[in-house]
């Protein structure tokens, strides 16, 4: 039922491919989504941790020079109908929540070993 309304709703935010302002590196060709969309929904969504990522851009140039944020084990939880898109998560907050883990807390931040 869940998968239905999401595919119900976003059907209709189906776009051509990314908008200008997404950071979508040109080394990611082989990773690109089939589909892309208009910004339309906040998802809260739970994970083990945060990790940082030679594939993912969340925060990217945060805490990594040139790698980004990846969620460890992402679990979809539900739209947030009270956040607009411009309330969503941004990068800094991103980056902040991975200097906050007690895991990179001990380490002292982000290790080759931490990458995902």
């Amino acid at each position: 039922e869940a998968l239905q309304s999401l595919h119900a709703s976003l059907s209709q935010k189906v776009v051509d491919g990314p908008r200008k302002y997404y950071r979508v590196p040109e080394w990611a060709e082989s990773s690109l989504p089939d589909v892309w969309f208009d910004a339309c929904q906040v998802w809260e969504v739970l994970a083990a941790d945060l990790s940082i990522s030679p594939v993912h851009m969340a925060a990217a140039g945060l805490v990594d020079p040139s790698k980004g944020i990846a969620l460890r084990f992402p679990r979809f939880l539900r739209i947030r109908e009270d956040k607009g898109v411009e309330d969503a998560t941004n990068s800094e907050q991103i980056a902040q929540m991975y200097k906050d883990q007690a895991c990179t807390k001990t380490s002292g931040g982000a290790d080759d070993d931490d990458e995902y």
